[in-house]
């Protein structure tokens, strides 16, 4: 029985640094919009949910059109809170665990589907990928864990922006970035997956010297 019956993508936020004047969720690659491309990776888990923002009527409309399913959770505050609100909206009313992960990136669909058969009941894990760039949250490893986060100074890996975390992790929030927020509760496990995350042009050209890995030509149309 697959543990993760929970997901939560975070995809209220400006896009304001890629600069495309919408949602990053809605920006298409190779005609595959990117949260199109994350909810087929989910397609296995049966409680979706998806919290918007910015342009909510269009984000809304394209994740109706690809699975009527998910639970659409408004953000009224998107433009003063971050990325943990969301999550905190999100996971609200589970109990138990839940995979959060940010609705602005391309992910392997084989690694995907390893960490999430990887995850264990009550066993927080954070996926991680190989560093691509200098403006990423990186962190140190022992033994498998995590145990610290930075910004500058780049390790082998960053936090790729996919997690499975007890619900009770965002009982008491403040308005800080997700990893400060975690940092409390390292040492955390950690497990690798290819992952692009399309925060800049930077980010997305680099995605797409990679397409072989996503498959989105299966997507298409």
């Amino acid at each position: 029985m697959p543990s993760v019956k929970h997901a939560v993508i975070a995809a209220a936020g400006l896009g304001s640094r890629l600069g495309h004047g919408k949602p990053k969720c809605l920006v298409e690659i190779e005609g595959v919009k990117i949260i199109k491309h994350l909810l087929s990776l989910l397609k296995d888990v049966e409680d979706v949910r998806v919290i918007v923002g910015f342009e909510e009527k269009a984000v809304i409309s394209t994740i109706r059109a690809i699975r009527p399913d998910v639970l659409v959770v408004r953000n009224p505050g998107f433009r003063s809170t971050t990325t943990l609100h969301s999550y905190e909206l999100g996971g609200r009313y589970i109990k138990g665990d839940c995979l959060f992960m940010d609705g602005d990136m391309l992910v392997e669909p084989e690694s995907f589907a390893a960490f999430l058969a990887s995850c264990e009941p009550g066993v927080a894990q954070l996926g991680i990928t190989k560093t691509k760039t200098r403006d990423a949250v990186f962190l140190t490893r022992e033994n498998g864990l995590a145990v610290s986060f930075r910004r500058d100074d780049p390790t082998e890996y960053e936090w790729a922006n996919i997690a499975w975390l007890p619900v009770d992790y965002f009982a008491d929030i403040g308005n800080t970035a997700v990893y400060e927020h975690l940092r409390q509760f390292l040492p955390i496990r950690t497990h690798e997956v290819i992952a692009y995350e399309i925060d800049s042009e930077q980010d997305l050209a680099l995605a797409r010297d990679n397409l072989h890995y996503f498959n989105l030509q299966a997507l298409a149309g």
